[in-house]
């Protein structure tokens, strides 16, 4: 088959989740698949934007910038439709929520959650909207709408009220492998921003949902409880300022992918408060870090994060104290939660996520051609 992969809505750097959700997926294709030609339709932004270095893999980028969302979901719509007759594929397959109303060939849409629905009120007025709109649109006239997670399937199918055999599950997985050297590493990078001991880390960043205000004011009434600083990797949300952190909160500010893992790794707890996930990546990095996990139960979270996490209300400030302190205070219960992480992250790989979705192109394109 000659697969089209529409990568328009991918600004790097910026959009988060999804531009893990394509490395991923990308990677695994190359590693399970060497007949079937890749065409990955990119703006001119993610021009030098790393695809794998494999002959059956084509980039084309198009003449469009995803910056200007209002130009990019027009030239979705109008001008990428024709580019896929030019290029004669076969099923294509939009990997950021929105993708083509009308194809030549088969259509796939991923549709990673429902967020506008949970956090629309944090997103601009027209993001909201088209994300409404045309994800709907687009999710009901594909021939396959893939998610992530059982959870955001049960979203998908009563709210959109799509049928469930159109909807097909295919998670995420690890964006690293286990490195032997990591703990090195992560002893060079806590010096580079800072970190004078134990920590526990969690990630920062401005989404209301990520609850970053509950965490600090919960480590706030751990503080002087376990000689634990809180390293928030990323940015502060815009409404908490640096002077009212307690003592021992370290924020890094950006930080590059490659500080990441160490970062991660070096950290005694790692904590996730969030209140809504689609699928949760962070905690499956935790485990596949050997770091112990304590984590919101909202959304997805317990589905991914399986036995290998100990979970609070992520509502409630007094469980989330007690949770975290629970783990801090027992040496028996962290290496329950490193053992069972392990465990659970060997359930999900690229590979496996990009196997399942091929089966779905050679499903939909089989039918169509049936038809």
């Amino acid at each position: 088959m000659r697969i089209g992969i529409n990568l328009l809505y991918l600004i790097p750097g910026v959009v988060g989740g999804t531009e893990t959700y394509a490395a991923g997926l990308l990677k695994g294709f190359a590693q399970v698949d060497k007949q079937n030609e890749f065409f990955v339709f990119v703006n001119r932004e993610s021009g030098n934007w790393p695809i794998p270095q494999a002959r059956n893999f084509i980039r084309v980028i198009c003449p469009v910038e995803a910056i200007n969302r209002g130009k990019r979901y027009f030239f979705e719509q109008f001008r990428l439709p024709i580019m896929l007759k030019k290029y004669k594929v076969d099923v294509v397959h939009s990997l950021g929520y929105v993708g083509p109303l009308r194809t030549h060939c088969p259509a796939v849409v991923t549709v990673h959650d429902l967020n506008y629905r949970h956090i629309g009120h944090t997103m601009p007025m027209f993001r909201r909207i088209i994300l409404k709109r045309i994800s709907i649109n687009a999710a009901n006239r594909a021939d396959a709408v893939i998610t992530v997670s059982e959870f955001s399937k049960r979203e998908i199918c009563v709210a959109e009220k799509i049928h469930s055999d159109k909807v097909i599950v295919t998670r995420e997985g690890p964006r690293w492998e286990r490195k032997s050297e990591a703990k090195t590493d992560s002893i060079k990078v806590q010096e580079v921003y800072g970190i004078p001991g134990p920590y526990m880390a969690a990630f920062g960043g401005g989404a209301v949902h990520k609850n970053i205000s509950r965490l600090i004011k919960a480590f706030g009434q751990l503080r002087g409880r376990f000689p634990y600083q809180l390293v928030l990797i990323g940015h502060l949300p815009a409404d908490i300022h640096r002077e009212e952190l307690p003592e021992g909160v370290v924020v890094t500010g950006y930080v590059p992918e490659k500080h990441v893992l160490p970062l991660l790794t070096g950290a005694e707890i790692f904590v996730l408060p969030s209140l809504y996930e689609g699928f949760g990546l962070p905690v499956l990095e935790a485990q596949q870090s050997g770091v112990p996990v304590v984590c919101s139960s909202a959304g997805s979270l317990p589905e991914v994060a399986g036995e290998g996490a100990l979970y609070f209300d992520p509502l409630s400030i007094a469980d989330m104290v007690e949770k975290i302190s629970k783990v801090a205070s027992d040496r028996d219960l962290q290496e329950t939660l490193r053992r069972k992480g392990q465990i659970n992250v060997g359930r999900f790989s690229w590979e496996q996520t990009a196997q399942k979705t091929l089966e779905v192109y050679e499903q939909v394109w089989q039918t169509r051609h049936q038809a």
